[in-house]
């Protein structure tokens, strides 16, 4: 159930599955007063709990914000059981994936088919996790993926440029980038104004609008000193936009030219999931290709990401800078996506929930814990440096039947 939703629209025989009671008993309350409950609601730490917010602390707040579209489970795999997942038949799909999910599920089932390689007979050496995009030295091959949409797909449980700000200045606080999309709910430069807010440290991501509005914020994302720019070809499919009726568009080889020569900022496009698309992206002079499929979020039945990524590297790699997302959510997984091509991995959903729970402070504190496990995993597998990663530490995982039944079972 969503705020808004009135009673006659619930079947005759609907019963709350808190209290017990059919709907005749609901009341209509006002968005002041829903705000207040949602506060409520939230835990209130107390004693050693107000030393104590880590992570979990944060996981428990974002779950409770995120009620009835996110679990906020231990893992975020996108699969058919999830509280996300499933049918949505027209309502918003919250932090679920387009359709029955099963993209959404792909980018994690893909890139768990691959394990890493143990290597430890050599010299020991602290890992060098730093690496450089669009000139600039990062403290780790991650960054915050494009997210947006608060009011639409996360309850509503804050304002949009809050939301921007936790996972931008959050990113940089730890030392690498933010990323922050934009949504048919509020303006469409709104992320470019946070970013120039934090002092440019950061990289507004648009909606494959109308080339005439594209450049425009191309122009005032640059005037904003950004690091990068980036499009969301694969917005292209976005339900929000099509119901609020703005328009979103598919782009010509032509038109991305047109763009990467409209600002002298480095200009990447997100969406690309095939050599045909990658190709074009590198025609037109783009600083960096991004592989993602939206998180599973605008096409069911769609490949993972990890299952293309691979060739995309393979013919592409070297040319220009390669990102990638896909149900990134821990350094080990960071490790992986490095490994079959890119040269930096992106995290969505967890850092948005943790933007959501604690602002800038959680999402940096995401940030640190993926970095521990990076180093750990680099150190196991013989990695002194980002430019050491390569598909040499990765082995493809067996199919073997008690495999395939732990799989299904993770929590």
């Amino acid at each position: 159930m969503v705020p808004g939703t009135r009673p006659e629209s619930f079947p005759p025989r609907w019963v709350c599955p808190i209290c017990g009671q059919p709907h005749e008993y609901m009341q209509q309350i006002s968005e002041e007063a829903y705000e207040e409950r949602i506060s409520d609601q939230l835990i209130k730490p107390s004693g050693a709990q107000l030393q104590t917010k880590d992570l979990n602390y944060y996981r428990t707040l974002a779950r409770q914000m995120l009620t009835g579209i996110c679990g906020e489970f231990n893992v975020c795999d996108g699969g058919p059981g999830r509280t996300c997942q499933g049918q949505k038949f027209g309502a918003p799909i919250g932090f679920g994936g387009a359709g029955q999910g099963t993209t959404f599920h792909a980018n994690y089932a893909s890139l768990q088919k691959y394990r890493l390689k143990a290597r430890l007979i050599k010299e020991h050496k602290e890992p060098d996790t730093s690496t450089i995009i669009f000139s600039k030295k990062i403290r780790a091959p991650v960054m915050g993926a494009s997210v947006a949409g608060v009011k639409n797909s996360m309850n509503g449980v804050m304002p949009e440029d809050e939301f921007y700000r936790g996972l931008v200045d959050g990113a940089r606080l730890f030392g690498t980038i933010g990323l922050v999309g934009n949504t048919a709910e509020v303006e469409d430069d709104l992320g470019v104004r946070v970013v120039e807010a934090s002092g440019g440290e950061g990289i507004p991501v648009f909606k494959p609008q109308s080339q005439k509005r594209l450049l425009q914020l191309f122009q005032i994302a640059e005037k904003a000193n950004v690091v990068a720019i980036g499009v969301d070809l694969d917005g292209a499919g976005s339900v929000t936009w099509a119901r609020k009726g703005k328009h979103v568009e598919r782009k010509t080889g032509g038109q991305l030219k047109e763009l990467v020569d409209a600002t002298s900022k480095p200009v990447f496009f997100k969406g690309v999931m095939s050599l045909d698309d990658a190709a074009a992206v590198v025609d037109s002079g783009a600083s960096a290709i991004y592989v993602s499929n939206h998180g599973g979020r605008v096409l069911d039945s769609g490949q993972g990401v990890a299952e293309v990524l691979p060739e995309i590297a393979r013919n592409f790699g070297g040319r220009t800078t390669i990102m990638a997302d896909g149900c990134v959510r821990t350094g080990y997984d960071v490790l992986k996506v490095l490994a079959l091509g890119a040269d930096v991995a992106l995290i969505g959903r967890p850092i948005a929930r943790m933007s959501l729970a604690g602002g800038a402070e959680a999402v940096r504190m995401y940030f640190d814990y993926v970095l521990g496990d990076l180093r750990m995993a680099m150190i196991m597998t013989g990695c002194d440096s980002v430019g050491e990663i390569d598909e040499q530490v990765l082995a493809k995982a067996l199919d073997h039947p008690m495999t395939n039944y732990f799989m299904a079972r993770l929590p």
